[in-house]
């Protein structure tokens, strides 16, 4: 059995990654999280598709998508 810090531990590896789309399409409330970076950019693809209705994700805003992308708190 786990304690209770060891759990908040646990947590936070199974969900260490965060994106605020709001930091890159400002009046977005959508907060993005994964495990890594490869979720939150699949994940952030997904969003991208349904709510802001982007086909593609351009180069230039992957990037910015890639760099928006931190530490989970």
């Amino acid at each position: 059995m786990l304690n209770h810090n060891q759990a908040a531990q646990e947590r936070r590896l199974i969900m260490a990654k965060v994106l605020t789309c709001g930091d890159l399409m400002p009046g977005c409330k959508a907060v993005i999280e994964g495990k890594d970076d490869a979720e939150v950019m699949a994940r952030g693809v997904e969003h991208a598709k349904k709510a802001h209705g982007m086909a593609t994700i351009p180069p230039d805003l992957a990037n910015k998508v890639q760099a928006a992308i931190k530490e989970k708190k």
